[in-house]
């Protein structure tokens, strides 16, 4: 009798275990389908920043958790502005071209002007670049909307120092095409301005950018400047579609160069 009940006991604890690993599996498919669900769109990260800024660390480590996240579904790209290097450090990566377009987006959003570290998502909204839960947010928000149009980087290859590239969008009135080359990750040891003394890595910033009217044509091509001593597996490409009125982002994809 005694043996009888160990051994029904035995057999209803291996059903009861069969059972619990059952609902666990089924729960994690369930969590698969619901976290592809809640990303159906895409959140375009772009953070106007400078080494010659004490604000901006926080910020760029911020930006540099949703890179090394590797999510297709988010594209953080680092813009470097210029109007910081006259206070004694002359940030390698900035432009005055990314500086413009800081200032068009304070134009559109109604900005209080440029500063640093600010952060734009997806052309819609702008906000202080280390302000990590408000981004996540947004960042949350925007990946849970169901992108309406599309843009594919088709082919990017390198001969004689030229980057070509053959892309495809969809035509929208009012848009043009966002090309950015983007340097992965490059380390600077920074010896003057606020930061001085700061050993700093910076992750996915703009080297060079384009924006091409978006025609009637659904297959494109263009170039970059590639110098031979760049090596193409540190760097890649990000498209991305956005209505010149609003500044809203419709579209976006990121690329290796192969």
């Amino acid at each position: 009798m005694k043996h009888q009940f160990i051994k029904t006991a035995f057999y209803t604890g291996i059903v009861l275990i069969c059972h619990l690993a059952s609902s666990f599996t089924l729960l994690k498919v369930i969590e698969k389908k619901e976290a592809k669900s809640h990303q159906e769109g895409f959140a375009v990260l772009e953070l106007f920043t400078s080494q010659g800024c004490s604000s901006c660390p926080p910020a760029d480590a911020v930006l540099a958790k949703y890179v090394l996240q590797n999510n297709p579904n988010i594209i953080p790209l680092a813009f470097h502005v210029d109007y910081w290097n006259y206070i004694g450090w002359i940030d390698p990566f900035s432009k005055a071209q990314f500086t413009n377009r800081q200032h068009n987006y304070a134009n559109q959003l109604n900005a209080q002007g440029n500063y640093t570290p600010q952060l734009i998502i997806n052309g819609k909204y702008e906000l202080v670049g280390s302000k990590e839960n408000e981004i996540n947010n947004i960042v949350n928000k925007e990946l849970s909307i169901k992108k309406e149009f599309n843009i594919t980087i088709k082919k990017a290859s390198i001969s004689n120092n030229l980057l070509n590239i053959e892309y495809y969008a969809d035509t929208n009135p009012n848009t043009v095409v966002n090309i950015a080359l983007v340097k992965k990750k490059e380390f600077t040891s920074i010896k003057r301005g606020e930061n001085n003394g700061l050993n700093q890595t910076n992750y996915n910033i703009v080297y060079d950018f384009k924006s091409i009217t978006n025609s009637t044509k659904s297959n494109f091509n263009t170039n970059f400047q590639f110098k031979s001593v760049w090596q193409a597996t540190d760097f890649m490409l990000v498209a991305y579609l956005q209505n010149t009125k609003t500044g809203n982002i419709i579209a976006a994809t990121k690329n290796e160069i192969k």
